[in-house]
């Protein structure tokens, strides 16, 4: 075996550097080991609330302008009191004026009212304003307005279709035709509808709750078709009732019906929101339907607005973004 001088310096070379490297494994485990440093914990942050929407979404409620919004009050009439004679024994002052054209239209309580005895000697009162000279009768814009019938026995039709009777035999118990009883309804319903805007608003509640329920509900109407489509079965189909309703009080606040949609959701929700209290801001509580949180934040929420920032990027650093 023959042995070259550049094998001998190679070996040498090994020898040193493993001997190097022992030494500096040994220093390295004698020295003191000192303490990590305890990394600062920043303090936990309370969560930032949600703004509101960056984008209103379209509502068929907000955009028909003052024609939803109840018109301002005007200035009162100048009450009127009667001095001659003795004084009026009949109570006037939840009736007012039907014509449009009089100052006191609208107005109740102002002594422009007086008694006008019984017409015919039927069982409604006249009424006449001293203003405009205007006899009216005390079911005028009523259910019972140029009825013949008595009014208990109105009542008792309507409310016995409220209860879910059918309409054809509503007819035959009370001894009416079935397209009256739908006109009586309906009539109904407007009247109710009327009553509830007016005496419902700046209602203090603390819970609202919000659900849909399906119902079968019939398709026609009053007023339409003839005699014949009236007395037939009316068709039924499923719907949707939308209901906003007080759970402590059980008061409905609002009760649409429509299919389950957004824009539908955006009409239940403005209606309950009018009725509440200026500054009252319930705890709305919903079946998960994803569409009440876009309606509630249209109307209860608030609108962002962000500033749009415009970077300019260089060719240098537009080429390292792209490479990384």
């Amino acid at each position: 075996m023959v042995c070259t001088p550049l094998f001998h310096e190679l070996l040498l070379l090994t020898l040193l550097w493993q001997l190097v490297f022992s030494y500096w494994v040994y220093t390295r485990g004698q020295a003191p080991k000192h303490p990590r440093a305890q990394r600062t914990t920043r303090p936990p942050q309370a969560p930032k609330p949600f703004a509101g929407l960056t984008k209103k979404p379209h509502c068929a409620a907000c955009e028909q302008g003052p024609a939803h919004v109840d018109p301002p009050a005007v200035s009162p009439p100048p009450l009127r009191a009667c001095k001659r004679g003795r004084p009026r024994a009949v109570d006037t002052h939840t009736q007012y004026c039907p014509n449009k054209t009089c100052a006191y239209y609208g107005w109740v309580g102002h002594g422009n009212i007086r008694a006008n005895g019984h017409p015919g000697s039927g069982h409604w009162r006249q009424f006449h304003c001293v203003v405009c000279d205007t006899y009216f009768l005390e079911t005028h814009h009523t259910l019972f307005y140029g009825k013949p019938l008595s009014a208990e026995r109105i009542v008792h039709t309507v409310a016995a279709v409220a209860e879910g009777l059918g309409i054809r035999a509503v007819a035959r118990v009370f001894a009416v035709e079935p397209k009256t009883v739908l006109a009586w309804l309906s009539e109904a319903a407007d009247q109710l509808d009327a009553f509830s805007h007016y005496f419902l608003r700046e209602v203090h509640v603390d819970h609202v709750q919000l659900d849909e329920l399906c119902a079968l509900l019939s398709e026609g109407k009053a007023g339409q078709g003839s005699e014949a489509a009236a007395v037939e079965p009316l068709q039924c189909s499923p719907s949707w009732v939308w209901v906003a309703m007080d759970p402590v009080s059980k008061l409905l606040l609002a009760l649409e019906v429509g299919e389950r949609t957004l824009a539908m959701a955006q009409r239940v929700v403005p209606h309950v929101v009018q009725v509440l209290t200026p500054g009252c801001l319930p705890l709305f509580v919903t079946d998960g339907l994803k569409e009440y949180a876009t309606a509630l934040l249209t109307h209860c929420g608030h609108w962002v607005h962000y500033p749009r920032i415009c970077r300019k990027f260089s060719p240098q650093g537009l080429s390292a973004m792209l490479f990384y």
